[in-house]
C-alpha cells in the first residue's frame, strides 16, 4: 500500500512538473520550482511576479485590481507557502518576501469597492488603487488572519489564527487579536520571545535576516499540504 502511495505521489509530481513546464513558456513571470494548483483563480496574470520553490495551495484567489501593463500588482518571493483558501486582492500593490508561510483561509485586501456614491452600486463603483501591503522576511500567518489597506508586516513576526492586522506590526513580533496588537518580541540577547520589550533595540535588519536564512533556500515544501491533488498521507 505504501509502495503504491509513493508511485502515485512520484507520477503526479512528474505530471504537474510538466505542466509548469507548459506554463512557464507562456507565463514568464513564474518562477522555477513553484508549484500552484490547478483549482487557484488568478485575475491579471500578468500583472503578477511570482519567485522559485513556491507553493500556492488549492481554491487560492490573486487578484490584481489594477491590471495596467508592465505594472505589478502582487509580488511573491521565493521559499513561500501559501495556504488553502488565501486571497489576495491588491490595491497598488501586495508584496510577499521569501519564506512567507500562512495558514488556511488568510486573506490580505489591499483593495476596496469605492463608497463615495453610495446612490450607486457597490458593485460598479469600481476599486481602490492607493494602497500597499507589504510582508517582511520569514513571516508566518496562522488560520483566518485578514491583513486590510496600508499594512507592514516586519520580517520576522507571527500573526496569531483569527487576528485583524489594520496597521504596522514590526519586525520580530508576535501580534494577535482583533485587532492584532504585539504581545511578545524576539530578545537577541538571550534568545527568546519576551512580553518585556518596550526597551529593546538590537533586532536584525531584514538584509542580515536573508543572509541569515540563505542556507535553507530551495528547501523542500510540503507538496502533500496543498491539496487533494497529491493524495492523502497514510
Amino acid at each position: 500500500m505504501l509502495t503504491k502511495l509513493k508511485k502515485s505521489i512520484f507520477i503526479k509530481k512528474v505530471y504537474y512538473k510538466l505542466l509548469y513546464l507548459l506554463k512557464k513558456q507562456k507565463y514568464k513571470n513564474i518562477g522555477k520550482k513553484t508549484y500552484i494548483d490547478k483549482s487557484v483563480h488568478i485575475i491579471g496574470l500578468k500583472n503578477i511576479r511570482i519567485g522559485s520553490n513556491n507553493i500556492i495551495s488549492d481554491d487560492t484567489w490573486l487578484n490584481v485590481n489594477d491590471r495596467t501593463d508592465g505594472k505589478i500588482g502582487i509580488e511573491i518571493g521565493n521559499n513561500c507557502y501559501i495556504g488553502k483558501r488565501n486571497f489576495f486582492s491588491s490595491s497598488a500593490k501586495i508584496t510577499l518576501k521569501d519564506y512567507f508561510m500562512s495558514g488556511i483561509n488568510c486573506s490580505l485586501l489591499g483593495s476596496d469597492h469605492l463608497i463615495d456614491e453610495p446612490l450607486k452600486p457597490y458593485i460598479h463603483t469600481g476599486t481602490t488603487n492607493d494602497t500597499s501591503i507589504y510582508i517582511g522576511t520569514n513571516v508566518r500567518f496562522g488560520a483566518n488572519v485578514t491583513v486590510i489597506g496600508d499594512v507592514k508586516i516586519g520580517h520576522g513576526s507571527i500573526i496569531g489564527a483569527n487576528s485583524l492586522v489594520l496597521k504596522d506590526i514590526p519586525p520580530f513580533s508576535i501580534a494577535v487579536g482583533n485587532p492584532a496588537k504585539v504581545i511578545k518580541r524576539y530578545n537577541f540577547e538571550n534568545k527568546k520571545w519576551t512580553t518585556e520589550f518596550e526597551n529593546l533595540t538590537n533586532f536584525m535588519s531584514e538584509d542580515q535576516y536573508k543572509v541569515e536564512l540563505k542556507q535553507y533556500d530551495g528547501n523542500s515544501l510540503p507538496l502533500l499540504a496543498s491539496g487533494k491533488n497529491f493524495g492523502d498521507l497514510v
